[in-house]
């Protein structure tokens, strides 16, 4: 008997599809599926993306259309966690979802046209596919790419109010630059953000300034960012652009350890999650792009 079951697993783990896993508790479903989703959302509406009770998040609207579709209850994990009022273009989330017979539940490209259509309309899918049972959206990441938008000279534009800073002042690119490049590098990031833990070493390794007429953005790419860490850096570029911090001061701020700015921190809606990279892009863990702050 033992020898008929152990072929008979051998067989059946044979054929799993990508993202299956084999349960061998013969009460549980017989096969997991697992899936890596990339999700954009306005983040506007939500009090963030993970799970709070009594509140709407990302996560609980995910879990929520999930359970929908397949009467399971489904966890969702994230690569980063984003806070109230910040957007997300290129999130990325993972799950699974257990199967009791072959040929039960759906397609991955079935799955997530089902999940738009029962999500919000500031939240969808973008891609949906298999993804190794021991996938972790967060352990997993080697790269985060975060974007903040900036208008500058009191143009308002109605249109864009929700994902782009409005400023009635001018700032001086050249002095934000000079700024950026004292943050980059491995260092201890606490004057900027915090972390549950205490663990507050990051590596930043882009700062990238773009001017286009009346509208800056602040591109910033890290192995890991700590809390309200994205927003406090612009706001400190900020500082500097009104002439009022030299790269020197950043630099001071930075080494003292304290919250720099007192703890102020640019306003959510200029920020978006871009992109979550991963080592089977191409790049080893921990090689990463170049420093640079232009």
């Amino acid at each position: 008997m033992r020898r008929r079951s152990s072929r008979s697993s051998s067989s059946d783990a044979d054929a799993l599809e990508p993202g299956e896993q084999l349960q061998t508790d013969p009460m549980a479903p017989v096969v997991q599926r697992c899936a890596r989703a990339v999700i954009e959302y306005d983040g506007t509406a939500f009090a963030g993306s993970q799970y709070q009770p009594n509140a709407r998040t990302v996560q609980g609207e995910l879990e929520k259309a999930l359970n929908r579709l397949t009467g399971e209850r489904t966890r969702v994990r994230f690569a980063g966690r984003t806070d109230a009022g910040v957007h997300a273009t290129g999130q990325v989330a993972a799950f699974c979802l257990p199967r009791r017979r072959r040929g039960e539940g759906y397609s991955w490209p079935a799955l997530q046209k089902r999940l738009n259509a029962v999500l919000p309309p500031d939240l969808a899918v973008r891609s949906l596919r298999p993804a190794a049972s021991g996938f972790d959206p967060r352990r997993d990441a080697t790269w985060r790419v975060y974007r903040y938008r900036i208008r500058m000279a009191a143009d308002r534009r109605p249109a864009e109010r929700h994902r782009t800073l409005e400023i009635d002042d001018w700032l001086d690119v050249a002095a934000m630059r000079a700024a950026a490049a004292s943050l980059l590098g491995e260092r201890d990031f606490a004057a900027l953000g915090s972390d549950r833990h205490g663990r507050t070493i990051r590596r930043l390794s882009e700062v990238r300034i773009v001017q286009r007429g009346t509208s800056i953005e602040v591109r910033v790419t890290a192995n890991a960012f700590l809390r309200r860490m994205v927003r406090s850096i612009v706001a400190l570029l900020m500082e500097a652009g009104r002439g009022r911090l030299t790269p020197v001061e950043v630099e001071r701020a930075l080494a003292a350890g304290d919250r720099a700015l007192e703890g102020r921190a640019a306003p959510a809606r200029g920020l978006t999650l871009e992109r979550v990279i991963y080592s089977n892009t191409g790049r080893r863990r921990g090689s990463g792009p170049r420093a640079t702050a232009s």
